[in-house]
């Protein structure tokens, strides 16, 4: 969601985030952060701070905990917004977490920012949350006015997880049990805690200090926040604690690689369904990949096999695949790209790419322009209907519209050194395996000959052959 729908709720009730983020994950057996992990060609995080944006929470209200290789996550935090960052230098639980984040919270109104009246705190290592679950947790905190609104689930076994208890006489929320403490009643409870939790900021601040540690960990846990919630109700107030229940996919946490590549499936398969949806054809979802940033039009199509990584956008009636893969690319309407790799480029309306071609960053190909096999195409522009059939590299240049690129030519643009410029007029004809020696121009409406090595810059209406390269004499 996007747009006014998702900024009023945020903004009425003054929500701030807390990212927490600090943890190691000891269980994924890696010296990367939990949270940097990949998901679907990005961090996992990264997911975590989409959703929030999307259910109206602004980077400069968002605070990330940070902690194991805390530098290594500030700086992936820094790539996605002008988030606020904290560090918990010591790893003594959710509680103490939060806690270190107060200082930056109280700081927005000094700021302008407006006051963090209601704080949210969600783990940096559950990207499957929706931004819609999100709106629908602050509505529901906003009518019913307690101290904590908290998201719970049901599994058929929740082992693992806290327990919510409740009063069996109302069904009103009583405590969090956490997973070893439990009775062997308790454990028969379906109903846990997925730890994610709007709390009213003047009561969460003063009561983080009653935490104690747990005595078996050290720790201090924000699951006790909620009994002294309880607790604190006075007669005649609304329920201090309210619950929102949701689905328990939504809300699973990652804590080692098999529960990635779960959660890699389930949003994979959520994007894909949204933009089948959408009007889109995937021929195979099974072994297509999109990312969540892409934007797809209606009508175009993507093959098997095809991978659509980071922000990508791909026009009507274009067919993508299969075997191909793009990479933060732009291509427009009714194009084709088979078997191929397109990376940070712009194609523009028509233009075909493959099999086995590579257009690598910095290209940009203007309307209609066709690669064949084995074309690559690096930090160059090439004219409308230019056409490179095949077995050819052209990098760092501009080409004409209309020209046609031999079998075999090469921008020969590395002297060692520095990297040098080919500029190529319209409706030129290259033959087979010219070698086009930068920086070289070679004006419009030139022909070269087969096998021609251009070392020096060609008039417009001339035919040059041989190494080096010069013009043709039409009388011998």
């Amino acid at each position: 969601m996007t747009g006014s729908a998702s900024i009023d709720p945020t903004h009425a009730l003054g929500i701030a985030a807390v990212v927490l983020a600090a943890g190691k994950g000891t269980r994924m057996r890696s010296n990367l952060p939990k949270v940097l992990h990949p998901l679907l060609a990005e961090p996992m995080i990264n997911q975590v701070l989409r959703t929030l944006r999307e259910a109206g929470v602004p980077p400069e209200r968002t605070v990330v905990v940070v902690g194991h290789e805390a530098e290594l996550v500030r700086a992936q935090v820094a790539k996605c917004g002008l988030y606020l960052t904290v560090e918990q230098k010591e790893q003594l639980g959710t509680g103490h977490a939060v806690r270190q984040a107060s200082s930056l919270l109280e700081q927005m109104e000094k700021e302008k920012l407006g006051s963090a009246e209601q704080v949210l705190v969600l783990y940096g290592d559950g990207p499957l949350l929706r931004s819609e679950t999100l709106l629908n947790l602050f509505t529901h905190h906003s009518a019913t006015s307690p101290l904590v609104t908290m998201l719970t689930a049901e599994a058929h076994d929740p082992t693992g997880y806290g327990r919510i208890i409740r009063n069996p006489a109302n069904g009103n929320f009583q405590a969090i049990v956490e997973e070893g403490d439990l009775t062997s009643e308790e454990r028969a409870i379906r109903e846990w805690n997925p730890g994610i939790y709007l709390f009213r900021a003047k009561w969460l601040w003063p009561s983080l200090s009653r935490l104690q540690k747990n005595p078996q960990k050290g720790e201090y846990y924000l699951t006790d926040m909620p009994a002294f919630a309880v607790e604190d109700q006075l007669p005649g107030e609304p329920l201090p604690v309210q619950t929102l229940l949701v689905s328990g996919e939504e809300v699973l946490g990652i804590n080692d690689r098999v529960q990635l590549a779960e959660a890699g499936n389930l949003l994979r398969r959520r994007i894909l369904e949204k933009w089948m949806l959408s009007g889109v054809t995937i021929t195979d979802p099974t072994t297509t990949y999109i990312s969540p940033t892409t934007i797809l039009e209606p009508d175009c199509i993507i093959e098997p096999n095809s991978h659509l990584r980071g922000a990508c956008r791909v026009g009507r009636n274009s067919v993508i695949g299969p075997n191909s893969i793009l990479v933060e690319a732009q291509v427009g309407a009714a194009c084709k790209i088979l078997a191929s790799m397109i990376e940070h480029a712009v194609l523009e309306d028509e233009v075909t790419v493959g099999p086995f071609s590579h257009v690598r960053p910095g290209a940009y190909l203007e309307k209609g322009v066709h690669l064949g096999n084995f074309a690559e195409v690096n930090r160059s522009r090439l004219g409308a209907g230019t056409k490179q059939g095949h077995f050819s590299y052209i990098g760092d240049a501009t080409f004409g519209s209309n020209v046609n690129i031999g079998a075999g030519t090469v921008t020969a643009n590395f002297d060692g050194i520095n990297k040098n410029k080919t500029i190529v007029g319209a409706n030129t004809k290259l033959g087979v395996d010219t070698m086009l020696v930068a920086p070289v121009k070679v004006g419009e409406d030139v022909i070269t000959g087969a096998g021609a090595v251009v070392t020096r810059d060609v008039e417009s209406g001339a035919t040059v052959v041989g190494v080096p390269a010069k013009p043709l004499n039409k009388n011998s």
